[in-house]
């Protein structure tokens, strides 16, 4: 999710001027890689005063391939934030990340670079059954006032911050350009081991487990299985903690925001735990809310075990505790984080399945129902469509920014209430469940999607999901 802050209402708003304009288990590693995924050791040093982060990172390729891999891609996404070539959310300073002495397997090369992309071209062709081993030394100038990149006084928000791995799978290598638009990113399941070299009174909340660390020294994170590895380098933030079975959540916070702190942390408890009872069990030992609108985009953003969003939020009832911006990003944790997507192709497959997961959970613990709002934004959906040609299925890139999150959140929320309302909700509950633990780890479709339906449901519903995704009637 790249930004919540919008209302329903206010989505139906920028939508109606637009139409009008148009008319399996995580396992512990020593230090081997496992065969199917990548593993990121990195040792980093914080320098806060220059807004610079340096380090060096060794990635182990997975031995699993289905063809000889001639070439490796990386994704270097703090290059965007070098000459913004976007019409909002300029940063005020701008941020890059430069690369050197890369090797593989100890050999010398010359990466080729063009902006957010770096391909490195392997000394020899891997055959599957094989590794190769790349090293490289980067310094990560950080933005102010960035996207999800950003430095806001003594806190550094580090996404996508490292030289990424491409994803590699049967339609080739993908290297999708950055946009504002929706979350440009596609990863893979990864283990990481990450050291942070930290100032005196630093302390890093991560993806990973952040217990019993001390503030201003050296700190190494391991975590594996998961598809990103985010961090916040702080001298800002306190936290208050509580527990759902195994699982410590904790709850970030910066003075002024004390009054939010317990009903957001009481709030992020039981999403934790309606979402593991409603989709399947969390599976691993912490998560992290970190509260504070400190730049476009920062607050109401999913990583693994980490969700930013901001502390308040206007409803019907006044300004109130974004209890709604919360449980939808630690929703992402299930449709994102262990269910993965391209999320450039398929945008919907993670946002609209998170939008109704919030709906529920406001629904039944909040006493919200916004069933009367989802159908109004499915009629100008169809207004939308009818007049643009615009559907819920389609790559990022196609949407105006201001029918994004009618189409691509919304719309699939509506849709899935509706389905409800054919099949029973025990029974779509039931497609979740069985969705998420079929694809955990892995990466799924659309077709995957509704090849699931299909089966629990026990009949095609495959002209009810073009219908209400691509717009076509039976």
């Amino acid at each position: 999710m790249k930004r919540r802050f919008f209302s329903l209402v206010l989505s139906l708003i920028f939508a109606s001027s637009v139409l009008a304009g148009m008319a399996t288990q995580v396992n512990a590693r020593e230090g081997v890689a496992y065969a199917d995924r990548p593993f990121y050791q990195m040792d980093t040093t914080f320098h806060p005063e220059k807004d610079e982060l340096t380090g060096h990172m060794v990635v182990t390729l997975p031995e699993k391939r289905t063809e000889p891999q001639n070439e490796v891609y990386f994704r270097l996404y703090p290059n965007a934030f070098q000459n913004w070539k976007h019409k909002v959310s300029k940063p005020e300073k701008p941020g890059y990340i430069r690369v050197f002495h890369v090797k593989v397997d100890g050999k010398s090369v010359e990466p080729d670079i063009k902006e957010t992309v770096m391909k490195v071209q392997l000394p020899r062709p891997l055959q599957d059954g094989q590794s190769a081993r790349i090293e490289m030394d980067f310094l990560l100038h950080l933005p102010r006032g960035g996207m999800r990149l950003n430095t806001f006084k003594n806190t550094a928000f580090l996404a996508q911050w490292y030289p990424m791995l491409a994803v590699r799978d049967q339609h080739g290598w993908h290297t999708e350009p950055y946009t504002t638009t929706g979350d440009p990113f596609y990863s893979v399941m990864s283990d990481f081991e990450v050291t942070f070299r930290l100032p005196e009174g630093y302390r890093v909340i991560s993806t990973g487990n952040n217990k019993n660390q001390p503030a201003g020294s050296k700190i190494t994170i391991k975590q594996d299985q998961v598809r990103d590895f985010a961090a916040v380098l702080t001298k800002d933030y306190r936290s208050v903690s509580g527990k759902y079975k195994d699982i410590q959540v904790n709850l970030w916070y910066m003075n002024g925001m004390e009054d939010v702190a317990k009903p957001l942390l009481e709030a992020a408890v039981s999403g934790m735990k309606f979402y593991s009872e409603k989709f399947g069990p969390y599976p691993y030992d912490e998560v992290d809310v970190v509260l504070g609108e400190t730049g476009e985009g920062i607050a109401g953003m999913e990583y693994p075990g980490l969700v930013t969003s901001i502390p308040k939020i206007g409803t019907k009832k006044g300004i109130q505790p974004a209890v709604n911006v919360v449980v939808h990003e630690l929703a992402h944790q299930w449709w994102y984080g262990v269910v993965g997507n391209n999320q450039a192709k398929e945008p919907w497959l993670d946002e609209g399945l998170t939008t109704f997961s919030e709906f529920l959970y406001m629904e039944e613990k909040m006493k919200e129902d916004e069933r009367e709002l989802l159908e109004r934004a499915s009629k100008k959906a169809d207004e939308i469509h009818q007049t643009a040609g615009i559907s819920s299925a389609q790559p990022l890139y196609d949407y105006p920014e201001p029918v994004y999150g009618l189409m691509v959140y919304i719309r699939p929320a509506a849709m899935l209430y509706e389905l409800m309302d054919e099949i029973g909700k025990e029974k779509v509950l039931e497609i979740l469940r069985t969705y998420y633990h079929r694809y955990q780890y892995k990466v799924a479709t659309t077709r995957d999607f509704i090849r699931t339906a299909n089966e629990v449901a026990g009949k095609d519903l495959t002209p009810f999901f073009q219908k209400w995704l691509y717009f076509k009637e039976a």
